[in-house]
């Protein structure tokens, strides 16, 4: 990892430290944050509540909930069901990534980036320049970028400060991908102070740096 996005990881840590928090979950809690993970990969979504009730090992599946959602590390709907689990989410979004046989949704670029590393696995991600509209498509096997298109894409960071609530709605929706540098360069020039562009490689590591420690 370069130290541009060595930074980029630690901007994002310090914003949102996932894995310390997932790491201060009780030893089933952690169990079952993994299983609402797997949930996205394997079955193109997240155990329901009575899914998580019905597992021996989880002793209290609302106060689970009501942590996992305290801690940002899921966002919990209104009818108190799991909507998302970085980097998973059931809403739609412009970035698709197929597993396989199965199909979700990623909560920004970075986090369908990372999706490959962190579960060594290989993805397709079908998506759309947030400038231009142009359709983008980025093919990985784990860490390996396997394809890219187009070859000029980069991927924008708006490191504006987060609004309340959960990062899914507000910095999740600032991560971009960016189909040129013409793209790139309009698109930064809006906020030269706080928007960051990284390639498509340095945008691998930040988010494997992240997502992989989460999963394990």
């Amino acid at each position: 990892m370069d130290d541009h996005a060595r930074d980029g990881y630690r901007r994002l840590n310090a914003i949102v430290p996932l894995a310390e928090r997932r790491d201060a979950l009780p030893p089933a809690w952690r169990r079952a944050h993994r299983e609402i993970l797997a949930g996205f990969a394997r079955d193109c979504r997240p155990p329901s509540r009575r899914d998580l009730a019905l597992m021996a090992w989880i002793d209290d599946a609302g106060a689970l909930l009501d942590r996992l959602a305290a801690d940002d590390l899921a966002v919990v709907d209104a009818a108190g069901e799991i909507a998302g689990a970085y980097p998973f989410t059931t809403e739609p979004t412009p970035h698709r990534v197929t597993l396989g046989p199965v199909e979700v949704h990623a909560m920004c670029a970075v986090d369908a980036l990372a999706i490959a590393p962190m579960l060594d696995v290989a993805t397709r991600i079908d998506s759309v320049c947030a400038v231009t509209g142009t359709p983008v498509r980025v093919r990985m096997r784990g860490m390996e970028i396997r394809e890219a298109t187009p070859a000029t894409l980069r991927v924008g960071i708006h490191w504006a400060k987060p609004a309340r609530g959960p990062t899914a709605h507000s910095l999740c929706r600032r991560m971009l991908f960016l189909a040129d540098a013409a793209a790139a360069r309009g698109w930064q020039a809006e906020a030269p102070e706080s928007r960051r562009l990284y390639t498509l490689g340095q945008a691998v590591d930040l988010g494997a740096a992240f997502f992989v420690p989460l999963y394990a």
